[in-house]
């Protein structure tokens, strides 16, 4: 299947993200959002207006998206699936993720924040996973063949989709983040299944790595329409895991929520404020939100 270039608007302020190391800090703005009565709750995207979307395990164990909304937690759940997952949000509040059907096949869907859902099927995949939308309706994730590879994908708002691949070789390729002028991170395995952040503005790929030495994984996730990108790094591919955000032209900022074990960076919204999850000294995960 063909690939084609896609054409975005920001290369500039991409290209001069500063990649010099900065010294972990602890987060005192960070605040912990708890779905009730959760064993676990991953904070993935925020919008201007606050809204957050997620998704939490309930006690049995099984997988749940949620909204906040002005402050109120709202559970959500595609009707038959076995599981449901939020991972971004719009300004207007129409969100978009992914869920698993009783035949175990995963489908991306789109759906405004109480309201019906469509379901987003990439052709001919084996599984589709929607993780960012922008303020146009233009939808990016990740599509797997019938070989198990996996490709990202963006979604024009009439419904036809575009496959990209990282180039040189890459063997994975995650579309994770895009804002309004089309600019969209991701994450990419090299020729060599080394894990890589990366970004495409005006049709240039830039790789994202986490400075210093002894990263084994960087991953982005987000990019707002400054030019700030968030994501993770960590020495091991297995974690512990850092969180990090990078403002075009600074350092990279390393985000530990305090005491936590482990930081993941999710989402951000055009204000900065940041949300994702971490893990506690009892390993386990809670979701936050704050500024970094």
């Amino acid at each position: 299947m063909p690939k084609h270039a896609l054409n975005t608007l920001c290369a500039v302020c991409l290209l001069t993200l500063a990649f010099t190391l900065s010294a972990p800090k602890l987060q005192a703005q960070l605040i912990t959002l708890d779905y009730p009565n959760s064993t676990e709750t991953d904070c993935n995207d925020i919008n201007i207006n606050g809204t957050i979307v997620g998704f939490y395990a309930d006690s049995s164990g099984v997988d749940h998206g949620f909204a906040q909304v002005k402050g109120v937690l709202n559970s959500v759940d595609i009707p038959g699936a076995a599981t449901t997952y939020l991972y971004g949000v719009n300004d207007t509040d129409h969100a978009v993720g992914w869920y698993v059907d009783s035949a175990e096949v995963t489908h991306g869907f789109m759906m405004g924040i109480g309201q019906n859902y469509e379901t987003l099927d990439y052709p001919n995949a084996m599984a589709t996973e929607a993780w960012g939308i922008n303020n146009s309706g233009v939808i990016v994730g990740t599509w797997v063949d019938s070989a198990g590879a996996y490709h990202g994908f963006v979604r024009h708002r009439f419904g036809n989709y575009q496959d990209y691949d990282a180039p040189n070789g890459a063997t994975l390729t995650e579309i994770t983040g895009i804002n309004d002028a089309g600019d969209i991170v991701g994450i990419y395995d090299d020729s060599s299944g080394v894990e890589h952040g990366f970004a495409l503005a005006n049709g240039t790929f830039t790789p994202i790595n986490f400075p210093g030495t002894g990263i084994a994984v960087t991953s982005t996730d987000r990019i707002n329409k400054y030019g700030e990108v968030v994501g993770l790094y960590g020495t091991s591919t297995s974690g512990p895991f850092s969180g990090y955000d990078a403002k075009p032209g600074q350092p990279f900022n390393t985000v530990m929520y305090p005491g936590s074990t482990e930081t993941r960076v999710r989402g951000l919204n055009v204000k900065g404020v940041i949300v994702g999850r971490y893990t506690d000294t009892n390993s386990v995960i809670h979701g936050f939100y704050g500024t970094p």
